[in-house]
C-alpha cells in the first residue's frame, strides 16, 4: 500500500485482541477511512484501519495508522486528466 511512498508515520493506535498460535493462519483487511491533502500539494495524510484475522474470522489484532505519504500534486493530476 505504500511501499515507495510512505515519508512518516504519525500515529498508531493498536489493540491486541487474542493470542496467535504456531500454525495459525493470519489475513489482513485493510480500509482507507481518510484522506486529505498537505498544504504543499504533493503529499498526503491517509489513514486507514487494519483489521488482522485467524483461520476462524476472529479479530486477533486491529490498528489504526495515519501516515503521511508522497504522491503527485493536484495539477500534475488535472494534466493527465486531461
Amino acid at each position: 500500500m505504500i511501499q515507495g511512498t510512505g515519508l512518516a508515520m504519525l500515529e498508531l493506535k493498536q489493540q491486541v485482541l487474542a493470542p496467535v498460535r504456531v500454525g495459525d493462519t493470519v489475513h489482513g483487511e485493510i480500509e482507507v477511512t481518510a484522506v486529505r491533502p498537505t498544504s504543499q500539494g504533493n503529499r498526503g495524510i491517509v489513514v486507514s484501519r487494519v483489521e488482522v484475522k485467524n483461520q476462524q474470522e476472529e479479530i486477533v489484532m486491529s490498528y489504526e495508522a495515519t501516515r503521511l505519504l508522497a504522491g503527485r500534486s493536484f495539477e500534475d493530476t488535472a494534466v493527465e486528466r486531461a
